[in-house]
């Protein structure tokens, strides 16, 4: 279960002045802190905005969002948590399924303003974020 989120670093970047055509968004784990059975993950969220065409695209700024996020898991889970992130460096899909829509939300709220001051849309992923396991065997 996710307790918390704290948000340490908000950075926005406009670079052209041209209209915004597209978005793309990027979640990175940048660690992962198991301690018996309370999981601490390092994230960083990126709203890129483009504009220009689909085969002529340029990077007219970004939006990047950094933080934890806080959870207390059954000693099952993050045993798992721990193994999977040690060994693959990612999370186990339902876990990391639950962080991304969590983070989806929570960006995409926090970061409405600094993208309106921006110029910039609201960096808000369209769709619930649904993963499954990869035919090599590899998580997220």
């Amino acid at each position: 279960m996710i307790t918390g989120v704290e948000v340490s670093k908000i950075e926005a970047k406009r670079e052209l002045s041209e209209a915004i055509t597209n978005m793309k968004f990027n979640i990175n784990f940048e660690h992962v802190k198991v301690a018996q059975e309370n999981v601490d993950v390092g994230f960083t969220f990126t709203a890129l905005y483009e504009g220009g065409t689909v085969s002529k695209a340029s990077k007219v700024g970004e939006l990047v969002i950094s933080g934890s996020i806080t959870a207390r898991e059954s000693k099952k889970d993050t045993e798992d948590i721990d193994s999977t992130w040690k060994s693959k460096k990612t999370l186990p899909l339902r876990f990391a399924e639950d962080i991304i829509n969590l983070l989806n939300f929570e960006c995409g709220a926090r970061g409405t303003l600094v993208a309106y001051s921006m110029g910039f849309a609201a960096p808000l992923p369209i769709s619930r974020a649904k993963l499954q396991e990869s035919p090599s065997g590899k998580g997220v």
